[in-house]
């Protein structure tokens, strides 16, 4: 059987980098599949813009190889596209003997890797690289650069129209039919109000209704999810800040609950001649009743937040489960971008995984500062004041969360007070450039990462997939996806087609 009819599910930098389908297979119809209304509209769109050089990656990893092969795709394509895209050097800053003996391994390892250009920077070096730094030494990347992600995944999206490709915007995959030569898709369309939403009014929803989990009747809740969390986070400023809320419908969750495994409560398939009963979504609401979408020779899906929940209903192993981290951004304007030239980051500490925070020069010239990263409330949820019982009952109920919460308690306790103080934040950032004056930062964009775990609480950095009959799932990307795009599609490309007739 030849391959005529590809989809992809999710409209993401990964999603639409499946042009590589279209390249290699200029007859194929490709549609591609995502419930918001526009590509980029998650990850993709909410960085701050670094083009990863591959410092800290292992040398000889997978990773370092899909940077070093991401690297040799990605500029010439943006050059070719007209993507925004500035080389400006990027300067990682120890600010005492710890810092600076990691800083010197993860100098090795560039060597290793071949960055070029890469160097260390003794104390009185590093001015001449960035005047207003302070450290005690320096590692100096001089052709890290930054770009506009969510202009390359639109650009990216444009070749696929033009070799004659399809995207369904507004429609939510919910399910897969693995056949041995097919695929059939299931899913229903987004509500055109909802696809829209501002993120403030998606979290007005989500605190206007109590969400709803089916599952078998008679089954006590997983967990009394409010004394679960206050147990757990009682202390935290977050959580303080939530818990009136979640007060508040703690007795209507633990009321509709029942025990399931942990997948978004996708509607049950109707059953024949009950297409038209009523169907609710997870916070309540009606939506349209569950359609067949298509059936497909191949079926890629790049998912991203939604990864491990795509892949249990498609009857595939749960783990790696996903747990989402916020991203906060701040901004200086562009009048005050003088203190800086290029990107300046902290040491990364193996430690402390999320702590880690940089000052990067924009393509607008004004300064993003972070991100300062934390534990979601919610999976697409990019309101600060907002977030989703569905995704935070998924997240407690993660052994393997529980697990890396042990493990790293002392950073992550180090990291409760930035979370909600910006001057705090702030002040960290000022120990590497003492010239930020915090009265000129502002709020900035706010991103969810998608962070694949293992049941030990292991994070996976590395690119996972997984592949049944003619379905491809991702379940895991490398922090340097959206850098490595072009040769992870690629890889994908090249699992998913593997010993097709073609």
């Amino acid at each position: 059987m030849s391959i005529s009819r590809v989809a992809v599910v999710g409209a993401g930098i990964l999603g639409v980098a499946a042009r590589e389908v279209t390249t290699r297979f200029p007859d194929a119809e490709i549609t591609v599949f995502d419930k918001a209304e526009t590509v980029a509209a998650h990850q993709s769109s909410h960085t701050s813009g670094i083009v990863d050089s591959g410092l800290d990656q292992k040398p000889g990893s997978a990773e370092a190889k899909l940077t070093k092969r991401g690297l040799q795709l990605l500029i010439p394509y943006m050059a070719e596209a007209g993507v925004p895209y500035r080389e400006c050097g990027q300067l990682l800053i120890a600010q005492d003997t710890d810092e600076a003996e990691r800083l010197e391994e993860i100098f090795a390892r560039a060597k290793d890797n071949e960055v070029p250009g890469a160097r260390l920077l003794e104390r009185h070096e590093i001015g001449a690289v960035e005047p207003a730094v302070r450290g005690v030494l320096g590692l100096f990347s001089p052709h890290a650069a930054i770009a506009d992600f969510a202009a390359l995944t639109a650009a990216l999206a444009s070749d696929v129209r033009a070799a004659g490709g399809t995207f369904r915007f507004g429609t939510e995959v919910t399910d897969f039919d693995t056949m041995s030569n097919e695929v059939r898709l299931r899913g229903r369309p987004v509500p055109a109000d909802d696809a829209t939403a501002s993120s403030d009014d998606r979290d007005e929803q989500v605190r206007d209704r109590p969400r709803t989990y089916r599952g078998e009747e008679g089954h006590d809740p997983v967990i009394g999810i409010g004394d679960e969390l206050r147990d757990r986070f009682g202390q935290q400023d977050w959580f303080k800040q939530a818990e009136s809320t979640i007060g508040e419908w703690t007795q209507k969750l633990s009321d509709s609950w029942s025990r399931r495994d942990d997948r978004r409560s996708w509607d049950a398939r109707p059953d024949s001649g009950q297409n038209d009963a009523p169907h609710r979504d997870s916070s309540g609401r009606d939506t349209a009743p569950e359609e067949v979408l298509g059936t497909f020779d191949i079926v890629i899906v790049c998912a991203g937040l939604q990864a491990d929940r795509l892949a249990t209903a498609a009857g595939l192993d749960a783990e790696p489960r996903i747990v989402p981290f916020t991203s906060d951004y701040y901004r200086i304007p562009a009048t005050d971008t003088e203190v800086v030239r290029g990107i300046i980051g902290s040491v990364p500490d193996p430690q402390a995984p999320f702590t880690e925070t940089s000052i990067v020069r924009g393509l607008d010239d004004g300064l993003i500062l972070g991100p300062n990263t934390f534990v979601a409330l919610g999976r697409e949820s990019y309101d600060r004041r907002g977030f989703d019982l569905a995704d935070i009952s998924s997240t407690a109920r993660n052994k393997g969360f529980w697990k890396f919460a042990a493990q790293t308690a002392k950073t992550a306790a180090r990291g409760v007070r930035p979370l909600v103080s910006r001057t705090a934040f702030v002040d960290g950032i000022r120990r590497f450039v003492p010239e930020v004056d915090p009265n000129t930062v502002t709020s900035g964009p706010r991103g969810v990462r998608a962070q694949a775990m293992t049941a030990d609480g292991e994070l996976i950095d590395e690119l996972a997939v997984t592949r049944r009959g003619r379905l491809t799932m991702v379940r895991s990307v490398p922090k340097s996806a959206a850098t490595s795009a072009l040769a992870i599609a690629e890889t994908i490309v090249d699992r998913a087609f593997e010993n097709t007739t073609r």
